[in-house]
Order: C-alpha cells, then structure tokens, then sequence
C-alpha cells in the first residue's frame, strides 16, 4: 500500500499499470480519509481555524453579491459553517460521494473506450488519484493555520506574475488549484492505462472540463457583482 501510494507521485504510469493488472483501494482509501480528517479536524479545532472557517463563510458570501449582517456574523460565531471547510479549495474533490461518482465516470469511460473496464478498476485509479489531494492539504493546512484563511495559497494565480488583483484574469487562474491539475492527470494517466489509448486524448477533455468550471465561477462571480 506505502509503495503504491509513494508510486502514484513518483512513478504513476507503471502505478496506474499496477493497479489495473491488479485492483487495489481499501487500505489507500483508508489512510487517505483519515489523514485529511485528522488534517481538518485539527485545523477546526483551533481558534485560528475557526475564525478563518467564519472568514471563508463571509468572503463566499460577498463573493456572489450578498452581504452578512451583523446578526449573521453573530450567529455564525455561535455556531461556526462546519460545511464551509468541504467547499474550500478543493476539499470537495476527498469526499467519498465525490469520489464515488468519479468513479463512476471513470468506469463509464473505461466501458465505452476499452469494453473491459469493471468497478475495481475505476475505484482503484480514482482513489489513488485522490493521493495528490491529500497531499496537497497535507501542505496547505498548516499554510492555512499560518494565513489565517482556508483560502487555497496553491492556486495559479499566486505563482504566476503580474496578477493584478480584483481582474477577471485574476479570478479565473485563483479557481485553478495545482493539486487539483495535477489529480485530473492522474487521473487521465489512469483513464488511458484503462483503455490502452493516449493520455493525451482525456486530458484534454479533463482539463477542459476543470477550465470550464472554473470559468463559469469567474463568470458568476462576476455578474453578481462579487469581489
């Protein structure tokens, strides 16, 4: 299980053909839920995290054009969004349903382009795909901590330069997690040592797929008069 999980990173493609010869994922699912629950549940259980949970509440908010008033915040201090922290940088993509309708997808794929493709398989490509995201909160959580935010530091639009905040431009490559790029080439890696076609030919339509999302965000921020 540690060989295919340090596989996944390091050598994913003779991974991925491990895992399609023989299909592996309790024991990696396992580890990868309770590192980011024991990831999450110290961060919330810190004041720092709390507020920065209340923050990300706010900020998501105001981002799609509402304003809190006093009464909410005063409520949400009470009683703190726990929910908020699952649709925060990409956290939403370690969730068991998330994982299982990947899964499916997967699945759906393998049957249409490789006729052979079973549930064990996909389960198993999508799973230690996941790795990456869990490696990714591993590194951010402390960041967050540090930050006092849940905002993800992670995303294109922090390593690139000459971001102007507050532009479309802007918004549009902060959607745009590197773990999250990196998870949909594994992804499409696994697809394709599934199907035996191309890596290139799901990669393209995931990362697609990934830019779309993440510009029909933008687009509603936008129009909703978010900041």
């Amino acid at each position: 299980m540690i060989r295919r999980i340090a596989g996944i990173v390091s050598r994913p493609r003779a991974t991925m053909a491990e895992l399609v010869a023989q299909p592996a994922w309790r024991a990696t699912w396992l580890v990868v839920l309770t590192s980011w629950a024991l990831c999450g549940g110290w961060l919330l259980s810190t004041d720092i995290g709390q507020q920065a949970l209340i923050d990300e509440n706010v900020r998501i908010s105001e981002s799609f054009g509402r304003t809190i008033t006093d009464a909410e915040y005063a409520a949400l201090l009470a009683q703190p969004p726990w929910w908020t922290y699952f649709t925060s940088g990409g956290r939403l993509l370690l969730t068991p349903i998330v994982t299982l309708l990947t899964t499916l997808a997967v699945w759906v794929v393998g049957r249409r382009d490789g006729g052979s493709a079973n549930w064990q398989q996909a389960l198993s490509i999508t799973v230690h795909a996941s790795v990456v995201l869990l490696l990714g909160q591993l590194i951010t959580t402390p960041l967050h901590y540090v930050r006092e935010s849940l905002t993800s530091p992670l995303n294109l639009a922090a390593v690139l330069p000459a971001m102007n905040e507050g532009t479309l431009l802007t918004r549009f490559f902060g959607s745009l997690d590197f773990f999250v790029m990196w998870w949909c080439v594994l992804l499409a890696i696994g697809i394709a040592t599934l199907t035996r076609r191309r890596v290139a030919r799901y990669g393209v339509v995931l990362g697609l797929v990934y830019a779309g999302f993440a510009a029909v965000i933008t687009a509603t921020v936008a129009v909703m008069g978010g900041a």
